[in-house]
């Protein structure tokens, strides 16, 4: 029966030793430190394609406000000209490039708080990934720690066996 145990125990030993040395903690440390940085090269450009949008937005909201004013000024030169249809025709035009105005406004808003909003994610990832990297420094330091536990057990456990020969020799 005792060789089945020590059978049992050896195949559990070697299963355990491949696992441990195919997930080396180091590696895999490196491993999500990529998934991160790709996850912030997306972050920073959709943070970029969303400002761009953002300037567009306020520049089309510029544009329409100032040609609110332009036809509000055209309406008045044409009621000082006495030409009260030329009027009427600029101060429509003045509202409807107010209203587009004050759409492009909203919109522009609602854009700036997004953009806002996806650069407090991006500060978040940054330091997402600080973290990652202190603590594969962490990792990679235990693993050299321990890499140097188990050299000073071998050569502790040598000197050991040479006492054991000395008797040995001694007998």
């Amino acid at each position: 029966m005792s060789i089945f145990n020590r059978i049992r125990d050896l195949l559990s030993a070697n299963v355990n030793s491949m696992l441990d040395s195919a997930e080396d903690p180091e590696k895999m440390a490196e491993e999500y430190l990529r998934q991160l940085n790709n996850e912030l090269y997306e972050a920073k450009t959709n943070v970029a394609s969303a400002m761009a949008d953002a300037t567009k937005l306020n520049t089309r909201e510029t544009q329409y406000t100032v040609e609110t004013e332009q036809w509000a000024t055209k309406a008045e030169a044409a009621l000082r000209a006495g030409n009260e249809e030329l009027a009427k025709a600029a101060l429509a035009r003045k509202v409807q490039a107010g209203k587009l105005a004050a759409q492009y406004k909203e919109q522009s808003d609602a854009q700036d708080q997004q953009v806002e909003a996806l650069q407090q994610a991006l500060v978040q990832l940054e330091t997402r990934i600080s973290e990652t990297k202190s603590k594969k420094e962490l990792i990679v330091a235990k693993k050299n720690r321990a890499q140097t536990q188990e050299a000073i057990q071998r050569a502790a456990r040598g000197i050991g066996n040479a006492n054991a020969m000395d008797k040995l020799d001694q007998l």
